[in-house]
């Protein structure tokens, strides 16, 4: 992924989150998921898969507590007792399944998303400088907001404080955690504004791209191929009803 060009890991993401939200639940669905994470552990975003199930892991179970247990009739025993709402369980399925698909997508293009190949890409396209590092600055942030966050967290536990034990102490320790980190991307937002102000982010006119990717054939037929899957399985399900 990272010798192709940005746009095209892009448009795959765009698509397969669009293919998540047309094609049948939960067949099509889990199918899509199973081929996301395939695609992102081949392409070396095996993080994403980790962390898309830490995000919809408890979505899964918030989902089947309020639909697949609490849910109406009909409803199924189940072999070591109890019942569960049968429509209930297939919803849960089917949206978790979408979801997972989604989040999965996201990731994996957010894990290997490379900010200056993409606004290198964006400068010789001409596409409009603002929008361009508006994303980039959006996919940054996380990644900069968690290493602050965890440099904080070890700064706080060597000066004593407990960030481990009980809820109790969990939720007193938050305080201290969440107002210095606020504090501190604040003042580095501000920093950051200023160094962009001087190297003319703001700048009006054509720029000029220094080292941009090169947009091969195969990229070219990966980013219409993606196009046209959504819009063939659109077709499908618009003329199948």
């Amino acid at each position: 992924m990272t010798r192709r060009h940005p746009f095209t890991g892009g448009a795959v993401a765009l698509a397969a989150i669009a293919l998540a939200i047309l094609l049948p639940a939960p067949g099509g669905t889990i199918a899509l998921y199973l081929v996301i994470c395939a695609g992102a552990a081949a392409l070396g975003a095996g993080k994403a898969i980790r962390l898309g199930l830490l995000a919809v892991v408890p979505i899964w179970v918030l989902l089947f507590v309020m639909h697949g247990v609490l849910g109406e009739a009909p409803r199924f025993a189940l072999p070591w007792g109890g019942t569960l709402s049968r429509a209930g369980v297939d919803w849960t399925i089917e949206q978790g399944s979408r979801l997972a698909a989604i989040v999965t997508a996201s990731l994996a293009f957010a894990v290997r998303f490379d900010p200056h190949r993409f606004l290198q890409a964006a400068v010789a396209r001409r596409w409009p400088w603002s929008a361009a590092f508006l994303l980039v600055a959006t996919l940054d942030a996380a990644d900069r907001f968690g290493e602050q966050a965890h440099r904080l967290r070890e700064a706080q536990r060597t000066r004593g404080l407990r960030v481990k034990g009980s809820l109790r102490v969990r939720a007193r320790a938050i305080p201290a955690l969440v107002f210095p980190l606020l504090l501190t991307s604040l003042t580095e937002a501000d920093d950051r504004a200023l160094a962009l102000e001087s190297r003319g982010l703001t700048h009006h006119g054509p720029r000029t791209a220094i080292d941009p990717p090169a947009d091969t054939h195969l990229d070219r037929t990966v980013r219409w191929a993606s196009l046209a899957a959504v819009i063939a399985v659109a077709w499908w399900r618009v003329t199948a009803r």
